[in-house]
């Protein structure tokens, strides 16, 4: 295999925008950013994520960042969704652990009757009850997760985002959670009653395209320095709040055709390399610094990945077989560096 083919090859930019090449960083950044495999590792050792997404319209988004996370290399993948949309994902693949959190109908239904005030809202007990049940479902598994994504196919019920909004502060502040905020989740933060939701507890990389960077940007909301905005584009650009962390800005040359889904499937490779990021941090290999330069991995991995599906099925590209392209994608850009 040639090294230009070779995640150790690939460029990025650094904080004063000059152009780098990894290999300068050799195989240390590769043990910064992805776990080795072991005869020692056991079931759940390379991680496992949690998705929140999925409604009564929405089941596909869900199954693709799942999926994403497992074929990157996690272990367990755990999807948090609509009662509505759990059997559908559970047919798309069993490998993945569905859990339905709440009735899109019920929530659908209580909403109609309430007045668009957040004061009512909190006054109806009714309401309430049903975002506190959705809430304790997934929170009661955050003690299992090493990182949690939220928001594909998420929705934009206003019930469904009251719940989000707490899970998201539990995950930060009790459980000290990383977290992925894409897609519905984004548009959550642009509303005004969400605007400080966000903390310093925990990592939180954010995964707009330029449209949601602009609402992003034309809003108020309050991002910490543990935040992390990875911008999607023909060049993806890693944006960290903390000035005195690495931004980096992705140069691997993707496929041609943008179709459904691979957003879906950069927010998984996400949550997977910050789970690694959260294992290897725990066991002194990394820190929080390094969650930047897991982010560029991830970009250049689905890069790599859709560059692959589109040489074999050109215009006929969909996401899943982006999926399909993503394992040997990483074996190929690492070189199979960090196997053993």
């Amino acid at each position: 295999m040639s090294s230009s083919s070779s995640l150790l090859s690939s460029s990025w930019n650094d904080n004063d925008g000059n152009n780098n090449n990894i290999s300068s960083l050799g195989q240390q950044s590769l043990i910064r950013c992805i776990p080795p495999l072991s005869g020692d590792n056991y079931k759940g050792s390379s991680g496992r994520i949690g998705i929140l997404g999925g409604s009564k319209r929405y089941t596909g988004a869900p199954y693709y960042a799942a999926m994403a996370s497992l074929k990157v290399g996690a272990d367990l993948s755990f999807v948090f969704c609509a009662e509505e949309a759990a059997i559908p994902i559970k047919c798309y693949s069993p490998e993945l652990m569905v859990a339905p959190v709440y009735q899109s109908k019920e929530f659908d239904t209580t909403t109609t009757v309430l007045p668009n005030n957040e004061q009512i809202m909190d006054s109806n007990s009714h309401a309430q009850q049903l975002v506190d049940d959705m809430v304790h479902e997934v929170t009661s598994m955050m003690d299992k997760l090493h990182a949690l994504v939220i928001g594909p196919g998420l929705g934009r019920c206003p019930m469904v985002f009251r719940a989000v909004s707490r899970i998201i502060q539990e995950a930060q502040s009790k459980h000290q959670l990383p977290l992925v905020l894409d897609a519905d989740a984004l548009f959550l933060l642009t509303q005004p009653e969400y605007w400080q939701i966000l903390t310093n507890d925990s990592i939180v990389v954010l995964t707009p395209n330029a449209m949601e960077r602009k609402r992003l940007d034309e809003s108020n909301v309050v991002l910490p320095d543990t935040c992390v905005i990875l911008e999607k584009g023909a060049t993806d650009k890693i944006q960290p709040v903390n000035q005195q962390w690495q931004s980096f800005h992705c140069q691997e040359v993707g496929g041609l055709k943008r179709s459904g889904g691979i957003g879906d499937v950069l927010a998984g490779t996400v949550g997977t390399v910050l789970a690694w990021n959260n294992i290897l941090t725990q066991q002194g290999s990394a820190c929080k610094d390094d969650v930047p330069l897991a982010c560029w991995t991830a970009c250049c991995f689905v890069k790599r990945a859709t560059k692959v599906a589109f040489g074999i099925h050109q215009r006929g590209m969909t996401a899943p077989d982006v999926l399909h392209a993503l394992g040997p994608s990483i074996n190929d850009m690492t070189n199979n560096a960090v196997n053993n």
